[in-house]
């Protein structure tokens, strides 16, 4: 088997605080570490395409096995849904598929909230991209690195114009270095 060699990025640090929402939070990916079940506890759904990714998960969040293409919530059931660095993780063609289901089970007025990393174009000696983040939340920090196949692309302004085409309006936006945010909420 080659050998896996590994573009790390980072670390970039992030600050997160509890998201204001008196509703549940449906969070996509929201395995492994399960940041948005740290923040927001029993309010979270967390959704993830791999068991074992919430199995690992220490939080209080809802979880349930789940493949974001095709959620299994009725219309309008979240105030609220997040994807941290999860993109990165979900191939290029169906993005919009997603951003589609987001949207539908999101109720009117509902938020999306996205962070993620800037994904280049692949570098010749590498076949493995991966950001360190260095987590801020409430009194913790939590250490970690998000790894893929280099076989993707993405930045700020692919997720701004699938918002565009799946009718989110833009709220709120940052970029810092490789990593981004972007607030959206449904028309």
């Amino acid at each position: 088997m080659k050998e896996e060699k590994i573009k790390m990025i980072g670390p970039f640090e992030v600050e997160l605080k509890p998201i204001d929402t008196q509703g549940f939070i449906l969070d996509i990916g929201g395995g492994g570490e399960g940041i948005i079940g740290k923040l927001n506890g029993k309010q979270v759904v967390a959704i993830d395409i791999k068991e074992e990714e919430l199995l690992e998960t220490k939080n209080e969040a809802l979880k349930i096995v789940m493949d974001a293409r095709k959620l299994q919530f009725l219309p309008e059931s979240f105030d609220v849904c997040t994807a941290f660095f999860t993109f990165m993780y979900i191939k290029k063609k169906d993005h919009y598929t997603v951003f589609k289901e987001i949207k539908r089970v999101l109720k009117r007025d509902g938020r999306f909230l996205l962070w993620d990393v800037v994904i280049p174009e692949r570098e010749e000696d590498y076949n493995i991209f991966a950001v360190h983040l260095k987590i801020k939340i409430k009194n913790e920090i939590i250490e970690t690195g998000y790894g893929v196949k280099w076989d993707n692309t993405q930045d700020i302004n692919h997720f701004k114009e699938l918002a565009k085409e799946t009718n989110f309006d833009v709220i709120k936006e940052w970029q810092k270095d490789e990593i981004f945010y972007l607030e959206m909420i449904k028309k």
